[in-house]
């Protein structure tokens, strides 16, 4: 399910994902995102956040990881537990970008990109320049390949580099 929000460009979440970066420690461009040591600080940089490896059969089955607001704009992120494993002791593209991706929700939500009541049913389309998924689809892309760093690579290069999916690098080099 998605939800709108305030609209935003591919060009200013692209500045957005040098703050994101920063706000981890990570100043080099040219070095991956470290998902995984992001989501163990998590809760120091965004005060009142959670994280829960669940069960897989917990959620959904096309759901690898949740991010969901409490009544006190605090956050908690649930991760399937094969979905952290593959992602922590294989270091898999796909997995290590979902988790990130849940983590770009809460710097979305917290620099203002809140949702509203207004949802996404069926053919009821939402633009992606207003879609709270596609946004944090987005952010997750330049966090985890840098577009300056990224231009001259090829895709098996910045699957190499930046730890990513062969499909999220392929999907890089066209945007």
């Amino acid at each position: 399910m998605d939800y709108i929000t305030k609209p935003t460009s591919r060009k200013e979440l692209r500045k957005f994902s040098k703050v994101f970066r920063f706000l981890f420690g990570v100043t080099d461009d040219n070095s991956p995102f470290p998902v995984l040591n992001a989501l163990e600080i998590l809760p120091d940089v965004f005060k009142g956040t959670t994280l829960s490896i669940v069960e897989d059969n917990d959620l959904l089955p096309n759901v690898p990881a949740r991010c969901f607001p409490d009544e006190y704009g605090n956050f908690t992120i649930e991760i399937k537990e094969t979905v952290y494993k593959g992602a922590f002791e294989k270091q898999i593209g796909a997995y290590l970008d979902f988790i990130c991706h849940e983590i770009c929700h809460i710097f979305l939500f917290k620099i203002g990109f809140t949702p509203v009541v207004e949802r996404s049913f069926g053919n009821n389309e939402i633009p992606p320049c207003k879609s709270v998924e596609w946004q944090a689809k987005a952010l997750c892309g330049e966090v985890m390949m840098p577009y300056d760093a990224t231009a001259k690579m090829s895709s098996r290069e910045i699957v190499t580099v930046y730890h990513v999916s062969k499909a999220s690098a392929n999907y890089r080099k066209k945007y």
